[in-house]
């Protein structure tokens, strides 16, 4: 995560732009730090957020630590097709201690995993993978005639032509949000 260099004495107060610019986020999520007490901030009496650099250089160096001992795991499974399957891995790992994020495609059928290698090892998101009832491929492609960047379930073709309908009732409980 790139930061600035504070300037000035460690005693100085910080406005939310300026923390915002040293760690790169927006100032919101500034304001969304200080409101769950990641960073401790006091009030002026016309009521803006102050941060004091010393809280701000110890969760700078916090947030490095956490970050560099972090690791990248990359696990294709080929049997998640749809989107229910991204869900269904995503809930099963992220249970696992130790993973802190899950990135999952189903259509490139990859599970990205950020860890913690101290708490959980590649091998065990694996099992866990297994345990859902997701199997972790060898990273080929699928082999026969339907192989190919574009594969998809033989399954499918036994249905024939596959249409979806929209249910009216479904459109007159989904609210105005669709017009937006």
């Amino acid at each position: 995560m790139p930061m600035k260099k504070l300037k000035g004495p460690d005693g100085r107060l910080l406005t939310r732009a300026e923390v915002a610019e040293i760690f790169q986020v927006s100032p919101s999520t500034v304001t969304r730090w200080a409101e769950a007490g990641k960073l401790p901030s006091v009030k002026t009496l016309g009521g803006h957020r102050r941060y004091e650099a010393k809280a701000v250089i110890a969760l700078a160096q916090n947030l490095m630590k956490e970050e560099a001992s972090m690791e990248n795991a990359l696990f294709d499974v080929p049997s998640m097709y749809a989107d229910h399957h991204v869900i269904a891995v995503r809930q099963a790992l992220l249970a696992l201690a130790g993973v802190e994020d899950v990135l999952a495609s189903s259509a490139w059928q990859q599970v990205q995993v950020m860890y913690d290698p101290s708490a959980v090892s590649p091998e065990g998101i694996g099992q866990a993978l297994e345990q859902a009832g997701y199997s972790v491929g060898n990273g080929q492609l699928p082999s026969g005639p339907s192989a190919g960047p574009k594969a998809k379930d033989p399954a499918w073709d036994a249905l024939g032509v596959r249409v979806t309908e929209t249910h009216q009732a479904d459109l007159k409980m989904s609210g105005e949000f669709r017009m937006y």
